[in-house]
């Protein structure tokens, strides 16, 4: 009793070896599914998804892919290649995009420059008018709400909290308020 290896396993093998590695070896009859052939960054539709490949992975496309980049932190610090294993190197990577040693060495450099003083104030200013808008935004909602003047408590009534200030005069109280507050920051 011989028991030899067949023909379909010795193609198989050649495939492989040569790297043919999707190569058939027998032929059949039934049902064949049309394939679109999709290289490295094709993006396309399909049963309602996007899809894209990316490493030779077949992958969907959702609106969380621009999140998960901005939090992503890689081993190492593309500046220096130190390892960004330290919670300290992370909380700066996150920040300015850089480990702990190189924010210092750049902070050091604007330092004996002579520019660290006007960057610094450059960046307090924006951030403070950044929250100086915020502020003002969550105000004006806050207000519009206020506007209906009929509340649903948890129990299903409808209560009328009419009274108190209008809303114009809340309005100008808080802008006069904002404006003493810019005041003493630039004063």
């Amino acid at each position: 009793m011989k028991k030899g290896i067949s023909t379909s396993k010795v193609k198989r093998m050649r495939n492989l070896v040569s790297g043919n590695f999707s190569s058939k070896t027998k032929i059949r009859s039934g049902y064949l599914k049309k394939e679109d052939s999709r290289k490295e960054g094709d993006v396309w539709e399909e049963r309602g998804k996007t899809w894209t490949i990316k490493n030779g992975i077949k992958r969907t496309i959702n609106k969380m892919d621009n999140a998960r980049k901005l939090i992503n932190i890689p081993l190492s610090c593309p500046k220096c290649i130190n390892s960004l294993s330290h919670p300290a190197h992370k909380k700066m990577f996150r920040r300015w995009g850089m480990c702990l040693t190189c924010v210092t060495i750049w902070e050091q450099e604007m330092i004996s420059n002579g520019t660290y003083e006007e960057w610094s104030k450059q960046f307090d200013s924006k951030n403070f008018n950044a929250f100086i808008n915020d502020i003002k935004a969550e105000y004006d909602e806050w207000l519009e709400s206020r506007n209906s003047k009929q509340f649903i408590t948890e129990a299903g009534d409808i209560e009328d909290w009419s009274g108190g200030k209008d809303s114009e005069t809340l309005k100008k109280e808080f802008n006069e308020n904002l404006e003493k507050i810019i005041e003493k920051r630039n004063g």
